[in-house]
């Protein structure tokens, strides 16, 4: 009765389809993950932002005439944090912890944070892509400060190293 079957064309189509339908499979799963981590890069990168965006805000707002309130700067930094949770990798996580307890340290000069701030930027940049960064906290003062001069005075009215 199965004498006359083609048991090698019947084995070749049904191991074709399953390597189709597999190789379907993985690259449905490949899409997916490009997906999230297309999305997960998009949220990071829209948290990363902001947290650049404040700190130019709250340093040139008022020569700009958007001098930032600090309920506008408090709201801000909690809907970073309220991002960060979900989306930041551990080591932005405590970078960013370590930065806001800077800025709220008794006795704090008012200038010690742009330390753990730096710190807190290259994690970002890392996160970003930018792994074999080498900007200093001179190079990255004097890229928000925009004046050499200036930093030298800040750096020595202030006591940095």
């Amino acid at each position: 009765m199965f004498e006359n079957l083609p048991f090698k064309e019947i084995t070749l189509l049904i191991l074709g389809t399953l390597s189709t339908f597999l190789i379907w499979r993985v690259q449905f799963h490949k899409d997916k993950i490009k997906s999230i981590e297309s999305q997960l890069s998009e949220k990071k990168f829209h948290i990363y932002s902001e947290l650049v965006h404040i700190i130019f805000d709250v340093m040139h707002g008022e020569k700009v005439g958007k001098k930032v309130s600090d309920r506008e700067l408090l709201r801000r930094i909690m809907d970073i944090k309220k991002n960060m949770f979900l989306y930041a990798s551990d080591d932005m996580f405590k970078a960013f912890t370590d930065w806001t307890l800077e800025l709220q340290r008794p006795g704090n000069n008012g200038v010690d944070h742009f330390k753990k701030y730096f710190e807190l930027m290259k994690i970002v940049r890392k996160d970003m892509g930018q792994n074999n960064s080498k900007i200093s906290l001179d190079d990255f003062m004097i890229y928000i400060m925009q004046n050499e001069e200036e930093y030298e005075k800040f750096k020595t009215l202030y006591n940095w190293q």
